[in-house]
Parts: C-alpha cells; structure tokens; sequence
C-alpha cells in the first residue's frame, strides 16, 4: 500500500493550495498506474496543501511544491498485529 502525498508553497490562498495539492497527487497516483501498473486499491491519495512545507518560508520556494510516495504497508501490517 503507498500514501501519494501533495505539497504546495505557502504562496495563494490556502484553499486554493488545498486544491492544488490533491491534483498534484492525483497526477501522480494517475501516473503510477497508467505507467508502472500500481493498481488505484494499493494508493492512498492525500493532498496537505501548505500545511507540511520542507522549507519555512512565505515565498514561492520550489522545494514546498512536490509529490512524495511513500510505502505503508509496513505501518499497516504493525497496526494489524498489534490489534
């Protein structure tokens, strides 16, 4: 199972960067499957706007607006045993 994450800068308005953000990670999860053959059931998509900037900043820094996968199936599986 994969989290598909997307980021904005913290420039524009919040909901605006809320949008902006999931359609960042719906393009990617889109990309995974039509390219990589990851099936939609394996993806969790969330877009966190500018909520989880890499670098504190008002600007228009580059290295806030990304896409990060990220593989939960080991945290999945943790939650499951223990359970």
């Amino acid at each position: 199972m994969f989290l598909i994450e997307g980021h904005t800068d913290a420039v524009g308005s919040a909901v605006s960067n809320l949008a902006l953000s999931d359609r960042r990670a719906e393009s990617l999860a889109l990309a995974l499957t039509e390219y990589f053959g990851v099936p939609p059931e394996n993806m969790v998509v969330q877009g966190y706007g500018e909520g989880e900037l890499r670098i504190a900043t008002d600007s228009d820094e580059p290295r806030n607006r990304r896409a990060v996968v990220r593989m939960i199936s080991p945290l999945m599986n943790q939650i499951a045993s223990a359970e």
